[in-house]
């Protein structure tokens, strides 16, 4: 397995400087590291799909972990939240006080797919930050389940994260990372193409501290 599936982080972070990411608000600088998860019952990398196969049987998928920073901007009047990878292009994302949620897609060639349509790989960062209060109530560092009840609710002296005396008021972002695979449009039965270019999913766990 040779090529990563996580170049389409390179691809939006790894190009010139450029402006400063939109937004009023600065919610600050995080270096994020991606694990990936393991299922095999070797112990090796991969998951597995409910059935016992794996989630992505793509040849040219590698699936090692990796590293990137990321920034998080937003402007409180409309909502709106951007995620910047490596000081490249900013991405548009969803946050709702807690999670942020962003989705990005570009075209990449894989050479198992040479004999099929185009093939697209979708990502998709989404994490949860964690306040000063929050992080210490799980002893620093990242809880299971953070997307799914693992972090803990802002009561009886726990408050999420926000603006504070000090800037905003998050230490830890914890979450995961997907890549999905697929084809531009279906191939035809004549032509070849490995039906893993059609559906691959890899995930990843995603831990980060703000810098």
């Amino acid at each position: 397995m040779r090529l990563p599936l996580a170049s389409l982080l390179v691809l939006f972070a790894g190009c010139p400087a450029l402006p400063p990411p939109p937004g009023t608000e600065r919610l600050g600088t995080w270096a994020m590291a991606a694990e990936p998860l393991l299922g095999l019952p070797d112990g090796g990398l991969g998951e597995l799909r409910p059935d016992g196969g794996l989630a992505c049987e793509l040849a040219d998928a590698q699936q090692g972990p990796f590293r990137f920073e990321a920034v998080i901007t937003r402007d409180p009047p409309s909502g709106q939240a951007w995620l910047t990878l490596g000081g490249g292009y900013p991405r548009d994302a969803g946050w709702d006080g807690q999670v942020l949620d962003s989705v990005a897609s570009a075209r990449r060639l894989f050479p198992s797919c040479r004999a099929c349509p185009p093939t697209v790989v979708t990502e998709r960062i989404t994490f949860a930050l964690l306040s000063l209060s929050q992080a210490e109530a799980v002893g620093r560092r990242c809880p299971p389940s953070p997307l799914d009840g693992g972090v803990p609710r802002p009561e009886r002296g726990i408050t999420g994260p926000g603006p504070g005396d000090q800037g905003f008021d998050a230490l830890y972002a914890c979450g995961e990372v997907s890549f999905h695979v697929s084809l531009v449009e279906p191939a035809s039965p004549e032509s070849g193409c490995d039906p893993a270019c059609a559906d691959c999913t890899v995930r990843y766990t995603l831990a980060g501290e703000r810098r």
